[in-house]
């Protein structure tokens, strides 16, 4: 079946009617019903049953319909990216980004872009570090971003920027009310907390073992935003990026980590790939969002 065939065969299981889909098509009923057959004739079985003027589907179409309309849905997609691609404002951009990013400053990129390319499609998926690396040498993915580099070969990547962590408390927890905190005001206490086997838990393994004290992490956790929800629930604290200061919930406070450790913000993209410009303005964007830098507070 081509393209064609998929379209009218959509079209029929649809209206489940060769005149109504005549006309959705902007055909004759006859020109339809001929192009059905010849449909039928190429993969050589019958996709309807005609009987008193009507058509019921066999076996086998009702069993073709998810996939055909899966791809009927894709077609019409690609040729709309294809009719956009042609205009300054079309286009498609596939993001992926980890966690943290995806709720504070990609939001703002996004809007941005969008502000720009007006008839653009936008796609953008949630994702751990690692899972990018892989999506962008599968090219399911244009651009990615993260707070830490990924090493593997035939990815490039550029730091646009970086962002000094902050330690996350229960309003009413009693180190709240210090200006700053340190690996010495929190030692012994809970920790809500990325492991040593993680680059980011590694550099915090490093600032306290400077002062000669080991975390003791109650919770690991993989993530800034699951990380921001068990400070919520006071179940200890968090050392995480700055950027959670964009989303910080309702009895959430958050203090300077001193001694200050930074976390790279890091544009990822394969080399096999072109120079999209869309992609270019968003590292645009979000080195000026990495400027900026989160609210205060």
């Amino acid at each position: 079946m081509n393209a064609r065939d998929i379209e009218i065969f959509c079209e029929i299981m649809r209206s489940n009617s060769l005149s109504l889909a005549a006309k959705a098509l902007g055909v004759s009923q006859p020109a339809l019903s001929q192009a059905l057959r010849h449909c039928e004739d190429r993969i050589g079985y019958a996709l309807f049953r005609r009987h008193a003027g009507r058509l019921t589907p066999t076996a086998e179409a009702t069993a073709l319909w998810p996939e055909a309309e899966r791809l009927f849905h894709e077609l019409r997609s690609f040729r709309s990216l294809a009719r956009d691609l042609g205009g300054r404002q079309g286009g498609l951009l596939r993001l992926g980004t980890t966690s943290s990013l995806g709720v504070s400053l990609v939001p703002k990129a996004v809007a941005q872009l969008r502000q720009e390319w007006r008839l653009a499609r936008i796609s953008v998926n949630l994702m751990p570090v690692r899972e990018l690396g892989e999506a962008l040498l599968a090219r399911r993915l244009d651009v990615g971003l993260a707070l830490t580099s990924v090493e593997v070969p035939g990815l490039d990547h550029v730091q646009l920027g970086s962002v000094p962590c902050i330690v996350l408390l229960p309003q009413d927890h009693p180190l709240a009310a210090e200006a700053a905190l340190g690996p010495a005001q929190l030692a012994g206490l809970p920790e809500i907390g990325f492991g040593g086997w993680q680059d980011f838990g590694h550099s915090l393994d490093l600032a306290f073992a400077a002062e000669g004290i080991e975390r003791r992490i109650a919770v690991e956790i993989g993530n800034t935003v699951g990380a921001v929800a068990m400070v919520r629930e006071g179940i200890g604290f968090a050392i995480v990026d700055g950027f959670a200061r964009f989303v910080l919930p309702q009895g959430v406070v958050a203090r300077p980590f001193l001694p200050r450790v930074d976390r790279a913000v890091v544009l990822l993209r394969s080399r096999m790939l072109g120079n999209p410009e869309m992609v270019d303005r968003l590292a645009e964007v979000m080195r000026t969002l990495c400027q900026a830098g989160p609210p205060p507070g």
